[in-house]
């Protein structure tokens, strides 16, 4: 098996693991009885482990190959389902060490899968990749959140909440063999890895042209993803009580994002700062959420507006930062070392926005329902500070000159 069809396979795997259980880890707390401010915490300790995890992402690189960091990271989000099989109730006692365990997992993935896509994903197959993960994975994330919703809600008691983690457990134990079995073909050269002097990398990375916009304009693209990524899923789940309407809710938002992603991908003379305004329009209208009830259908529109908005944001830093990282990255490292400070500032951004939530929590105590309109509606502001912040970045790699 080709290294980009290995890959691939994993990346599917990952992403059915994620779309069948991590969609539905903030409701099986708050069914358990954990309470929201717990699950706020969960999320924000993830958060931190993802920053810490990032930040040392050289140091990590230079002990470990990216193939054995993705195995390694594989195999934690693996025991990490295993101990929420093993555990069932009393994991709202262990949700601190399980939210650490689950940022390791995480961070350990990401960072490998975005240097082995790099090196991985050779000249010519970029089309064949990006185009078949992103058709699967639209898949994947119409039908499985839906399907995993109905059977958690079909089965008595935490039944349906076990058969989906298991299921998701299962393939986490195909991605683990597919890496395990794909390190036998490997080069020595790729699991190997001799870090360069630091003293080049900072004077590097000082000389990158528009880093700074750069790296604050994710920090603003997480600021706004604490919020609009976990808060209106989880109230869904509070007012409704039905596991199958977040399942559809989750569904509804991939479809939207990957039709706008698509449509992205097929404008050439749109361009990123029209996109981004566009988008920044749109996220304004979640302003009359101060003036409207918080019920199902408000927060489904909500959620189509969150989903229509993110791609453009999502296309121009990425795109952005895919030019700075290959040009500016000389060897695995170097990619390795500004992929991990580019997702510190993102994750950065979206634990602002949790410790935001969770200070609300310990000064007011529980909030109500109402609250909560005001902080979704006035959160529709911070997309206006990333378009400001977004809109000079260059439009391809000549703006990099």
């Amino acid at each position: 098996m080709k290294p980009v069809t290995r890959l691939f396979f994993i990346t599917i795997g990952w992403t059915l693991a994620m779309y069948s259980a991590s969609n539905f880890i903030g409701a099986w707390f708050w069914d358990i009885g954990t309470g929201l401010r717990p699950i706020l915490l969960f999320y924000t300790i993830f958060f931190v482990v993802m920053v810490l995890s990032f930040g040392m992402a050289s140091r990590i690189r230079s002990r470990i190959s990216s193939p054995v960091l993705m195995t390694l990271g594989i195999v934690l989000n693996a025991i990490y389902l295993a101990l929420l099989l093993l555990m069932q109730t009393k994991t709202r006692q262990y949700y601190v060490p399980l939210a650490v365990l689950d940022g390791f997992s995480s961070s350990f993935y990401w960072l490998s899968l975005f240097v082995l896509a790099s090196s991985w994903v050779e000249a010519g197959q970029e089309s064949w990749y990006n185009s078949w993960t992103g058709t699967i994975e639209a898949v994947l994330g119409l039908v499985a959140p839906p399907l995993s919703g109905w059977v958690i809600q079909a089965l008595p008691g935490l039944n349906g909440y076990r058969t989906v983690f298991l299921a998701a457990f299962l393939a986490l134990l195909g991605c683990t063999w597919l890496a395990l079995a794909g390190r036998r073909h490997l080069p020595q050269s790729q699991l190997h890895f001799r870090p360069q002097k630091t003293e080049t990398r900072t004077r590097a990375l000082v000389q990158i042209p528009q880093w700074r916009r750069l790296v604050w304009s994710f920090w603003g693209l997480g600021l706004r993803d604490g919020i609009y990524f976990f808060v209106p899923s989880l109230l869904l789940f509070i007012v409704t009580g039905s596991t199958v309407l977040l399942g559809v809710f989750n569904a509804m938002q991939a479809a939207i994002e990957g039709i706008v992603f698509w449509a992205l991908t097929r404008s050439e003379h749109l361009s990123r700062q029209r996109s981004m305004l566009g988008a920044t329009l749109v996220s304004f209208t979640a302003l009359t959420l101060m003036i409207v009830p918080l019920n199902a259908v408000v927060l489904f529109l909500l959620g189509g507006v969150i989903a229509v908005a993110y791609p453009s944001f999502k296309v121009t830093l990425e795109s952005s930062a895919l030019t700075v990282i290959t040009r500016y990255g000389r060897n695995e490292q170097e990619r390795t070392r500004l992929t991990g400070l580019k997702e510190v500032w993102i994750n950065s951004g979206r634990l602002l926005g949790l410790v935001f939530l969770v200070i609300l929590l310990s000064l007011l105590g529980p909030l109500h329902i109402t609250v909560f309109r005001w902080i979704l509606g006035l959160w529709a502001l911070v997309p206006a500070g990333l378009y400001l912040l977004a809109r000079e970045l260059p439009e391809s790699q000549a703006g990099w000159e």
